[in-house]
């Protein structure tokens, strides 16, 4: 069983779907990378290059798969994928920890009286919830968050401090958006009158599904004409920029300081590695995976993994290769 002191293998092993071998009864209070766990916590294997680490760990458990079960002889949690497995005790043991999050609705937030908020949503101070706002139930917002008019949040949805919410978004269930991210300004809309530019205003929206995590600090721009849309599961990470009219497809992650311009669209499944830009007006289509700094300048229609970014060498040697894969390119076009 579990307590606030922390859970039992045995009970960890249903919780996470593991096949548990050893002691059911052991109490585990946290999980640890394999050279720093204690006998205390649980850690995990999930790549060959941690084998080394793994005869050195002091570890209560070791999440483990079936190949490599007789690499160690302590406890062990047995599945298929072990990060899958270490992803989901990893949400075991941050329920076990308390938050700071205000619970209720603080005094010191502004609700305009047309708001309409479940009774189980938790508001923290300084918060400012416009006119004709919808929060579902269990919906938290941490403090200083500003939900603009007409913004509906589906259930169980958590905002993080400082973040600003801009008029008519919608945001599905069991959204999480982290600090300082801003969802639904105007994007980079304008149109040169000789050498003033005219403003092109943004009248649609922003649509995130559910399961959709926003890290810290990104922009989420709203469409121009239409909506800039996030479907289920969609995962981004910190510092990241998403502009007008975008559409990106199920369950595709997108990693820090990548930058996507307007009206492209990406399929599902797909992941964008780190530091990577991709112009306007792009199809990328389903299971693309895109390696980091890559500067994305054509659709992409056949699934698999893509690369323009080349990695750092001396700068004599970089510019021989480059003489050499524009010859090996025309090569290839005779």
């Amino acid at each position: 069983m579990s307590s606030d002191k922390g859970i039992t293998l045995g009970e960890l092993a249903k919780k996470i779907n593991a096949k548990l071998v050893g002691d059911p009864n052991k109490l585990i209070t946290g999980i640890n990378t394999l050279l720093r766990a204690n006998e205390d916590e649980v850690s995990f294997l999930s790549r060959d290059g941690f084998i080394k680490d793994l005869k050195k760990s002091n570890a209560g458990a070791i999440i483990i798969s079936e190949e490599k079960t007789e690499l160690t002889s302590c406890n062990k949690l047995i599945g298929k994928d072990p990060y899958l497995l270490y992803a989901r005790a990893s949400g075991v043991f941050k329920k076990h920890r308390k938050d700071n999050i205000s619970r209720g609705v603080s005094e010191l937030s502004y609700i305009s009286p047309s708001a309409n908020i479940s009774s189980s949503a938790n508001i923290g101070p300084f918060c400012v919830i416009g006119e004709e706002v919808e929060i579902g139930e269990k919906v938290t917002l941490g403090s200083g968050v500003i939900i603009e008019d007409s913004v509906k949040i589906g259930n169980k949805t958590l905002i993080y401090s400082n973040s600003t919410i801009y008029s008519s978004v919608v945001i599905g269930s069991n959204c999480i958006i982290h600090s300082g991210t801003v969802i639904g300004s105007d994007g980079l809309g304008f149109a040169k009158d000789g050498e003033k530019w005219e403003k092109i205003e943004h009248l649609g929206s922003v649509i995130l599904g559910n399961y959709v995590e926003i890290g810290s600090n990104c922009s989420v721009d709203r469409g121009s004409l239409g909506n800039t849309c996030l479907n289920d599961q969609v995962k981004i990470d910190n510092q990241v920029h998403i502009a007008h009219n975008v559409i990106i497809g199920k369950a595709t992650a997108i990693a820090a300081n990548t930058a996507i311009a307007g009206s492209t669209v990406i399929g599902k499944n797909c992941t964008i590695s780190g530091g990577c830009g991709i112009i306007d007006n792009l199809k990328i289509t389903d299971s693309v995976h895109i390696t980091a700094l890559s500067l994305v300048t054509k659709s992409l229609n056949k699934p698999g993994t893509y690369t323009s970014g080349t990695a750092l060498m001396e700068h004599e040697l970089w510019k021989k290769n480059a003489v050499a894969f524009k010859r090996l390119k025309d090569i290839i076009k005779k």
